[in-house]
């Protein structure tokens, strides 16, 4: 399968035009007109987009702290990739190295759902502990977290495993009829997309 998807630049130009005329004002709102500037080539532009993006989520992540801790966790997860899809790595690092631990207390104090593992998981693969990103995805029972078949990869080197993982990660898109600007993933399937890409390439 091919690793590239052809973008409706025309429906990305849309969604952005419309967000212009709306007024952002949701972080949503911010995430999505930040999406469109990636892949308008206006990157500096985005990070500023995705970090105000990441401070307007403080809100429903204070409201969500002490009654939904399932939600409160995704909303750091979404908020950190914010900050690394802004460039800010260290900022992102920390917030991921936080939110693994409270995720392992939960863990170690009777937690048990698959979102609390997919959530271990993809804050180990983007803290790079591959080992804990498979060990906690595959005790996911409903689904196959993408970061699973990614950090096999990495740690076999194995181009075949992370050309897999990037082909279903292209069906779902297609399946999906995903577009680059949809919000509120942990994780999107777009950046699962160009993280497959980059690590095809880095693997060769």
């Amino acid at each position: 399968m091919t690793e590239k998807i052809q973008v409706d630049e025309t429906k990305l130009r849309q969604k952005a035009e419309f967000l212009d005329s709306m007024g952002l004002k949701s972080w949503s709102d911010y995430e999505a007109y930040a999406r469109c500037l990636v892949y308008f080539d206006e990157r500096d532009k985005a990070s500023a987009y995705f970090l105000e993006a990441a401070d307007k989520v403080e809100r429903p992540l204070a409201v969500f702290e002490k009654n939904n801790p399932n939600e409160h966790s995704r909303l750091k997860l979404v908020q950190a990739n914010y900050y690394r899809l802004a460039g800010e790595r260290e900022r992102s690092r920390v917030q991921y190295e936080q939110l693994a631990g409270e995720l392992e207390y939960r863990l170690n104090n009777g937690a048990r759902d698959d979102s609390l593992f997919s959530h271990l998981s993809y804050c180990h693969f983007f803290l790079q502990n591959y080992e804990k990103a498979i060990h906690f995805g595959k005790k996911v029972k409903e689904w196959n977290p993408i970061s699973v078949g990614f950090s096999e990869g990495i740690l076999m080197g194995d181009q075949e495993r992370i050309q897999e993982t990037l082909d279903d990660v292209i069906s779902e898109i297609q399946k999906e009829k995903s577009l680059p600007y949809y919000t509120g993933a942990e994780v999107s399937l777009w950046d699962w997309y160009e993280i497959g890409k980059e690590l095809s390439q880095a693997v060769r």
